[in-house]
């Protein structure tokens, strides 16, 4: 056993990690997040379901949230601040790592490559080595979550993908996730620790922001429902094939990899459906109450795109028991109610 059953978020502010946070707390666990702060921007008061309360007495960049599941602390701190984040590990000594930390954006990426890097590679590097430092760092599991964008381009005919096939990222961003699962496994190999990885297809749902194709699209189809927008909806390429899930559906992938998951094993999570933008699109527009049209915005397509990019979580369900449990309909409605809420 470890001295502490504490979970540590990395990512907590996050879309994913903010759902993670509250499905932890719900289960009675006790959780730490770990969250950076932009210079001079404060933390938000308000964070999905949880209110920021103040900072914790004694405990010098961890901050307290509350919310109906319960409470928890943030812990500010760049992933690529080492000698801090040494010290949050060491201080915690977590019994599970999640880590969601990153730049996610595959098209902010070809902005800004560097960052990207610094962020999901170095960031990855010291939250590994603060759990090598730790007095018995085999009792430790960790989570790092990577993106399938990590396969690049492959052929319809070879889909859906397994965890086997190579990689070929076509993004700075799929670059620096390929090399984060490289350290990872060969942390795994090297040192004995117990980490997984999880390949994470598309997913979507409450609370993700507008910088992603499908809660853009819900966004601006609520803003032209309330007369606050244009009813031209602007869409990069619609053309490319993704595989979505429900982000809900997502987190509880990831507590069962967390628990059940074969150190050094990659699992993709994923739904095995292909989706073409245009046909989420479709259904977004399908349930709005105004005329819609559609117009394709040059500035809003990538450099270089994923065609198709469909997977097969057959590993991960032979070895946890998952199974998705929400319907994509149902989740693209909710984006669309909540896209309402916020226009009202």
């Amino acid at each position: 056993m470890t001295s502490s059953s504490k979970q540590l978020v990395t990512g907590a502010l996050g879309f994913v990690g903010l759902h993670l946070v509250r499905d932890l707390l719900a289960s009675g666990l006790e959780v730490v997040g770990l969250d950076k702060r932009t210079a001079g921007v404060a933390l938000p008061e308000q964070a999905g379901p949880f209110v920021l309360v103040g900072p914790v007495a004694g405990k010098d960049r961890f901050f307290r949230y509350e919310g109906p599941v319960g409470s928890w602390e943030l812990v500010s701190c760049p992933l690529e601040d080492a000698p801090v984040v040494q010290q949050i590990v060491s201080r915690t000594k977590p019994a599970v790592i999640y880590h969601l930390a990153a730049q996610s954006s595959a098209g902010q990426s070809f902005q800004n490559p560097a960052a990207t890097f610094t962020a999901n590679v170095m960031g990855t590097i010291n939250l590994l080595e603060a759990v090598r430092q730790l007095p018995d760092p085999a009792l430790t599991r960790l989570l790092a979550i990577g993106s399938a964008e990590e396969y690049g381009t492959h052929p319809p005919e070879h889909q859906p993908l397994t965890e086997d096939r190579p990689t070929l990222p076509v993004s700075p961003y799929g670059v620096s996730k390929v090399t984060q699962t490289m350290l990872c496994r060969q942390y795994a190999a090297s040192f004995g620790l117990p980490i997984m990885v999880a390949r994470s297809f598309s997913h979507t749902g409450p609370g993700q922001d507008s910088r992603f194709a499908l809660p853009s699209f819900a966004r601006q189809i609520a803003a032209a429902e309330a007369d606050a927008g244009p009813t031209e909806i602007l869409t990069g390429d619609l053309s490319p094939v993704r595989d979505f899930l429900d982000v809900r559906d997502v987190v509880a992938a990831y507590r069962l990899l967390a628990d059940k998951g074969e150190p050094g094993q990659i699992y993709n999570v994923c739904s095995g459906t292909p989706l073409t933008m245009a046909e989420g699109l479709e259904i977004l527009v399908g349930a709005s109450d105004c005329q819609i049209s559609i117009r394709q915005d040059a500035s809003r397509c990538r450099p270089a795109d994923i065609p198709y990019l469909v997977g097969n979580s057959n590993k991960l369900r032979d070895r946890t028991g998952w199974q998705p449990t929400w319907d994509l309909r149902q989740t693209l409605q909710g984006l669309l109610d909540e896209a309402r809420k916020e226009n009202s």
